[in-house]
């Protein structure tokens, strides 16, 4: 992970502040097209396949042909977004290479974990988030000597995704399911439909989330430039470290065995988990958010630009919203596991109107901090009514 930090930060240096703003809208709207593509339909199939494991062949069957209908039918959304110059109409094929890739890696990421496969999970992370990056640096700067653009990147990145897909594959088909008869085209429709609408609230809370964390790049577009995205997206992706580290190296650990422990009821277990989990959640936030402190100063002296120096303020106002956020995880988590996903979807919902409102009013007349202290706000909302349905559902359960 810190590979691909250490080139977005350098990048940031090499681009300029606008064609960084270009690449943030990019990578912005691939992550949000990926999260519409997969409608949040693993919920529904992880849960699934731990409750029914001997059905797991047939419910990752039908699992593949929705995405793959999914791809199809975002064709003609993905021409529209181009079109319309939210992106340049240049990268439109790199960019819809690697929204199906990163999105197929995605979840088969998810599959290791859920089958207690980290270090192979971890692996095929690596070839999709440093070892591409190290390739790329060979040849471009090593060998060609050339500066990277925008579009050495994507297809650097894509052939990246590419390479962890067919590791993943081989791996899956030779080391899990190579004796298992498999009928690839046998498709439980009922099945499909099914997860569709228990993934709803999820895909909807997903969404609203990504609306806080993602939609202050676009508003900032719209009320001011690209510079001042590409200022308020080299600060955001510097404390986002925080949040991709304790994600991989917490969440995809420890979550799979919570929902394990609820399914069976293991109240002993459940209890132990959940005091790993916040245990390791806060320790692990706050080493690292300590770390990404001390670092912002060496590299703002590396970058030598005062324009991302004058907006200091609006990194440790997004760091903060950060530390907050992954606060509001153990509750997120654990309503999830109790499938209380009403409670989920409503917290997001009512503080990604409160983000939306915020920015509008206060970016056209404040600038890129008006953006990080919404999505403070935001999120300060969100961990009090998780922690409040948390409190709630519990004294039920009790």
């Amino acid at each position: 992970m810190g590979s691909k930090f250490l080139l977005v930060i350098g990048l940031s240096k090499t681009l300029t502040t606008s064609e960084y703003g270009v690449l943030s809208l990019i990578m912005t709207t691939l992550t949000f097209l990926i999260f519409f593509l997969g409608l949040d339909f693993y919920n529904f199939s992880h849960r699934e396949i731990i409750e029914k494991n001997g059905e797991k062949i047939q419910f990752l069957i039908n699992q593949f042909w929705f995405h793959l209908s999914c791809y199809i039918i975002y064709i003609p959304i993905i021409y529209f977004i181009f079109s319309n110059d939210v992106v340049p109409l240049e990268y439109i094929i790199p960019f819809y290479a690697l929204m199906i890739l990163e999105h197929m890696g995605q979840e088969l990421f998810r599959l290791f974990n859920l089958f207690n496969k980290p270090n192979h999970a971890n692996f095929t992370l690596l070839i999709r988030t440093a070892i591409w990056i190290g390739i790329m640096l060979t040849v471009e700067c090593l060998i060609f000597k050339r500066e990277l653009t925008i579009m050495h990147l994507l297809y650097y990145w894509i052939g990246g995704s590419f390479l962890a897909i067919i590791y993943s594959l081989i791996y899956i088909g030779i080391g899990e399911f190579k004796s298992q008869e498999i009928n690839f085209f046998s498709v439980d429709y009922k099945w499909i439909k099914k997860g569709v609408k228990v993934s709803m609230p999820f895909f909807f809370g997903t969404i609203a989330y990504k609306i806080i964390e993602y939609s202050d790049r676009y508003m900032i577009d719209w009320f001011l430039d690209k510079e001042q995205v590409g200022i308020y997206s080299f600060y955001a992706n510097f404390a986002n470290i925080v949040n991709i580290i304790v994600n991989t190296i917490t969440i995809t650990l420890i979550v799979p065995n919570l929902l394990r422990a609820v399914s069976s009821n293991e109240v002993m277990r459940i209890k132990t988990i959940t005091q790993q989990f916040s245990k390791e959640l806060y320790l692990t936030t706050i080493l690292i958010s300590i770390c990404v402190i001390v670092l912002i100063f060496p590299t703002l002296k590396w970058l030598n630009k005062p324009e991302f120096s004058n907006e200091l303020t609006t990194y440790f106002i997004i760091l903060v919203a950060n530390v907050i956020f992954n606060l509001s995880l153990l509750y997120h988590f654990l309503l999830y596991a109790y499938k209380n996903d009403e409670a989920i979807f409503k917290p997001t919902l009512y503080a990604s109107i409160t983000n939306i409102f915020l920015n509008i009013v206060l970016i056209p007349k404040f600038g890129i901090i008006a953006a990080a202290i919404s999505t403070l706000v935001s999120v300060t909302l969100i961990l009090i009514l998780k922690r409040f349905y948390w409190s709630k559902f519990k004294m039920l359960l009790n």
